[in-house]
């Protein structure tokens, strides 16, 4: 056991920060399993099962370059970097982002911080192997008030990356994105605009507090081995998008 990671896990467990829990997001790290999340970690860890599977299947490089926005503590950007990625994470919270520095200082992981958002003048010249935006595109368009800014950006990460892993739910949470659509079509048909010639996949769905459901999609410059179920969501998405 790491004891710098475990003074940071006392410290948190004396000092919670979420209301339903200690933190928001697991960490993967032993020292901190005992800590309690304000969401389902089951959901977290089956993510990221997931993003291992869709990039094995793609033989993408582990050890490569990744840019995370709305990285919270830095459960996925650590858990890359664990397998020898290069990480930005970008947090505007300071205490999410202020633990995740803490924890590079702790273990030498190769994870670079930026406590702020990410705008478009920060991916001015950057290429990445992977990029996650996970559950943070409404919190970028603050709900439906800025939706086409989100757009754009999500285009320039998309255009900076060669798999993009992009997850959110509609219709529900704070500064939740509303449509009379079918949420899933809804996040197909952006996703669509915004990362065209790229293509685009259908990965799962996880409910990170009861029943609100979101759904992680991949979005890469070459095709991506999918399970028949995967196949066949895929399929069907892209003809009611179509259509």
């Amino acid at each position: 056991m790491n004891p710098k990671l475990l003074e940071i896990a006392a410290y948190i467990e004396k000092n919670p920060y979420e209301s339903s829990g200690h933190i928001y997001h697991p960490l993967p790290f032993p020292e901190f399993r005992h800590l309690q999340t304000s969401s389902a970690e089951e959901s977290a860890y089956r993510k990221w099962d997931w993003i291992v599977n869709c990039l094995r299947s793609a033989s993408a490089p582990f050890e490569g370059s990744v840019l995370d926005v709305g990285a919270n503590a830095g459960f996925y950007s650590f858990s890359l970097a664990k397998c020898g990625a290069r990480v930005d994470a970008f947090e505007p919270h300071e205490f999410y982002a202020g633990i995740g520095r803490q924890i590079v200082d702790a273990t030498g992981l190769h994870v670079r911080w930026h406590n702020k958002p990410l705008e478009a003048s920060d991916l001015a010249g950057q290429k990445y192997d992977i990029a996650l935006m996970l559950s943070v595109f409404q919190w970028i368009s603050q709900g439906d008030k800025h939706v086409q800014e989100a757009t754009d950006l999500l285009r320039l990460v998309a255009s900076s990356s060669r798999y993009l892993f992009f997850e959110m739910g509609c219709n529900q949470g704070k500064s939740a994105i509303s449509t009379s659509e079918r949420p899933l079509a809804w996040i197909w048909k952006k996703l669509g605009e915004a990362t065209i010639p790229k293509h685009i996949a259908f990965l799962g769905s996880t409910t990170a507090w009861g029943k609100k459901r979101r759904f992680l999609f991949v979005c890469a410059d070459s095709p991506i081995h999918l399970t028949l179920w995967q196949r066949l969501v895929t399929i069907s998405l892209r003809w009611h998008w179509i259509r």
